[in-house]
């Protein structure tokens, strides 16, 4: 159901803190070639900013990140997003996504949490923190052992340009997700040159797996 989404194999994370930066910030990774984004809920207008991302970039495919609970899942469905993200597992929340028919990526980072998720039903699975944690050599030992449960990872957390070829080497991982390509401090300068660099940067990486 989210295969489709990562055709480069990248997830932008983008934390907004100013209505004024989302369409500019949305902008710059469109114009880099990705159509892919994630905004977080840790701030007071992430729902407003979905919703202005939906109304002038409908070709962008926003989803919902740092969801912890089913009231800010409904927050993103009625904001319009197209998926969601937890930095953890938890049972009700994936339940009520379920429920809801919303495509949703909990947070694992062990062997136990992976199984309790596989047992929810959940099959993409976001590793964080992931480069804190093992980084590459994690998912490939959880690779191997669960791989052929059809268990996809998106690792989030310490990825950035000069690892992120490590990450989507690996067939396992479905995306390397991460806000190394529109960090607050270079969201706060208006840098969004810079943005889109960081964009095409990105895809040339992974791009290079994918023309083999």
């Amino acid at each position: 159901m989210l295969n489709h989404l990562f055709t480069h194999q990248l997830m932008p994370a983008v934390t907004f803190n100013r209505e004024e930066d989302v369409l500019p910030v949305t902008e710059a990774i469109l114009d880099g070639g990705l159509n892919v984004m994630e905004v977080t809920f840790r701030t007071e207008i992430a729902a407003k900013a979905i919703k202005m991302i939906r109304k002038q970039f409908p070709e962008m495919q926003v989803g919902a990140g740092t969801l912890l609970s089913s009231e800010q899942i409904d927050l993103a469905l009625n904001a319009g997003a197209f998926f969601g993200l937890a930095p953890g597992l938890t049972a009700s929340v994936v339940k009520y996504a379920a429920e809801k028919s919303f495509p949703f990526i909990p947070g694992i980072i062990t062997p136990s949490e992976l199984e309790s998720a596989l047992a929810l039903g959940c099959r993409v699975l976001k590793l964080f923190p992931c480069d804190l944690t093992g980084g590459a050599s994690l998912i490939k030992a959880l690779q191997a052992t669960y791989a052929h449960m059809g268990v996809r990872f998106i690792p989030m957390g310490g990825i950035n340009l000069s690892n992120l070829r490590e990450y989507t080497d690996l067939d396992i991982v479905l995306a390397a997700g991460g806000s190394w390509i529109a960090p607050g401090e270079m969201i706060a300068q208006k840098r969004y040159d810079q943005m889109l660099e960081n964009v095409k940067r990105s895809i040339a990486i992974t791009s290079t797996k994918n023309a083999k």
